[in-house]
């Protein structure tokens, strides 16, 4: 009898080990399949791509508003060049109009929520250098504004030309 209890625990033992192991191999292990590790990659690399490319796009705006002094600014220039108020300046040889600064020299456009250093730096690159060319955008200006510093429509959201409106005086 002691033989037969013996021999039953056992197999019990057994077959508890091999459910235990199977278990492990089923739960423990990666639960995605290939498939899913390669979904999961391929959009991870489609997501750095997309970020180097609005970068690029960026960048290469930027670079195309500083040397097209000719470009969508012109016409922005002739909206805000400076009132009554503003004693009126000649631009130098080859420079934008609307692009030379006030004597006492340039503003801090970051004073603007959501006008960050780059954005500062894209605008200063464009001749817009005083908080009182940005509150005299129109809606063209903001358009074109946007697109090249890449603000996927901040200007508007965040309201800048109410903020230099306010900044300005």
């Amino acid at each position: 009898m002691f033989w037969l209890i013996w021999q039953m625990g056992v197999l019990l033992l057994i077959a508890i080990g091999f459910g235990v192991f199977i278990g492990y191999q089923i739960w423990s292990g990666d639960a995605r399949s290939a498939e899913a590790d390669k979904a999961l990659a391929e959009n991870a690399r489609l997501r750095r791509e997309n970020e180097t490319l609005a970068r690029r796009l960026g960048e290469a705006s930027t670079r195309s508003a500083v040397a097209d002094t000719r470009g969508p600014e012109a016409p922005a220039a002739a909206e805000t060049t400076p009132g009554p108020v503003e004693p009126a300046k000649s631009g130098a040889a080859g420079e934008p109009a609307g692009a030379t600064a006030e004597p006492a020299g340039e503003d801090d456009l970051t004073r603007i929520k959501g006008l960050g250093p780059k954005a500062e730096a894209a605008l200063k690159a464009g001749g817009i250098t005083r908080l009182n060319q940005i509150a005299e955008w129109t809606e063209t200006d903001i358009e074109v504004w946007d697109e090249r510093i890449n603000g996927r429509g901040r200007i508007v959201r965040d309201n800048w030309v109410a903020q230099a409106k306010d900044l300005a005086g």
